[in-house]
């Protein structure tokens, strides 16, 4: 139960890093078994969603609800706060976008703690766990950095 900080530098502008990992539905392409499940409409504070991860009867969900929402703005930088709600998971999640090399690149900080519940079950797994979250996360977080980096190096169409 544990806080794990994960921490790249990223040759991608802020705003791209932003699009990337608040692209809810894509995170079933870094997490393995997970399909999500989004509320209707955009994100804002208040709205949900949840990773549904495993294989057949055994998936769990992880329900997540938007509590601070800040996208980045011109080369600015960014922050989305969340916790988790489900019967299964609980705990929070900080990132934060920071622009570096004049806007060129990004600082991506990715801070979460995840509880299991019952919160007794849950601190006697922590030796597996936490280093299980970290590892998948560290995982998750940089194929969404290269998947950044590759969206910024694309061309423009809209450029000519």
């Amino acid at each position: 139960m544990a806080t794990f900080t994960i921490e790249r530098v990223v040759a991608a502008p802020p705003a791209k890093v932003w699009e990337i990992i608040t692209d809810w539905a894509g995170y079933a392409r870094w997490i393995p078994l997970t399909t999500m499940r989004l509320d209707p409409g955009p994100t804002a504070v208040g709205w949900s969603f949840a990773g549904l991860t495993g294989v057949g009867r055994l998936r769990f969900s992880d329900v997540m609800r938007i509590t601070d929402w800040a996208p980045p703005t011109g080369l600015g930088s960014g922050t989305l706060r969340l916790v988790k709600v489900g019967r299964v998971l609980a705990g929070w999640a900080e990132v934060s976008v920071l622009p570096i090399a004049n806007g060129e690149q990004t600082h991506l900080v990715w801070r979460e703690n995840i509880v299991i519940r019952p919160v007794v079950l849950g601190r006697l797994l922590v030796p597996l766990t936490d280093r299980i979250n970290r590892a998948l996360f560290d995982r998750a977080v940089g194929a969404m950095a290269a998947e950044a980096v590759h969206a910024s190096a694309q061309p423009d169409p809209g450029r000519r």
